[in-house]
């Protein structure tokens, strides 16, 4: 009993290893962003190789150029009531931690926002670009944004997510990328940390642990957000 047990179990992992193997590596969704033109997946959820979940959005913003999406951040968003006015309707309390006037990186982004009508508490650990894609897109007329995501008192990264705005003539484009499910250890040192990170991020268990209604319910949150930030950028700095 035993014996056709193990060959049912071999075999399953056979037959997911192989439909695995066909989807796409989240390394080469890095090189959306290093790519003048659109690609084949500019909006929805997939899985990838990995295990890992990509949530991908394409929000217009006309009128804005990628140096007032980057402004927002690094100047202007300061307080939960400017919060609010992102998305009146999810968006709940903030505040950051390590914040430089005028920077981004290296800062972290404190939230409770509803996504999906669950409620939150997340950190947001804006970081080099270079450090989740391998490359900088950045140039003068495009802007990156990059981070880790935790729960907002854990030590866990649980995401990592870019934001690219593109100029455009009529504006500028922002292009949203997340992918669910890239665990690894935000306070360097902690070696249960070391291990939940080595469990935790391979496809079987990224399978059984990250929700694609989760990633759904992003997708939807992301969209509005950005559609939000849209007309709210030309409003104030005008």
């Amino acid at each position: 009993m035993y014996r056709y047990l193990f060959f049912a179990l071999l075999l399953i992992l056979i037959v997911v290893s192989t439909i695995q193997f066909t989807l796409p590596s989240r390394e080469s969704t890095f090189q959306d962003f290093n790519n003048p033109n659109y690609v084949e997946f500019e909006s929805g959820i997939r899985r990838l190789r990995d295990g890992t979940v990509e949530v991908a959005s394409l929000v217009n913003m006309p009128g804005v150029t990628s140096d007032m999406f980057r402004r927002w951040f690094s100047d202007y968003l300061q307080t939960t009531e400017q919060y609010k006015m992102w998305h009146p309707k999810d968006h709940v309390w903030m505040d950051w931690e390590h914040k430089t006037p005028g920077e981004i990186t290296g800062s972290h982004h404190l939230v409770h926002e509803y996504i999906g009508g669950e409620m939150k508490k997340l950190r947001i650990q804006f970081t080099w670009p270079q450090e989740i894609l391998g490359y900088d897109p950045s140039n003068e007329n495009t802007v990156a944004l990059c981070a880790r995501v935790s729960e907002l008192e854990s030590s866990i990264n649980i995401a990592e997510m870019c934001h690219v705005a593109r100029d455009m003539p009529w504006g500028a484009e922002i292009r949203s990328r997340f992918w669910l499910g890239v665990v690894s250890d935000r306070e360097a040192g902690y070696l249960k940390n070391f291990l939940l990170s080595l469990i935790a991020n391979n496809p079987i268990s990224r399978q059984l642990v990250v929700s694609e209604a989760e990633a759904l319910a992003l997708h939807e949150h992301c969209i509005e957000e950005m559609s939000y930030l849209a007309d709210l950028l030309p409003a104030i700095n005008q």
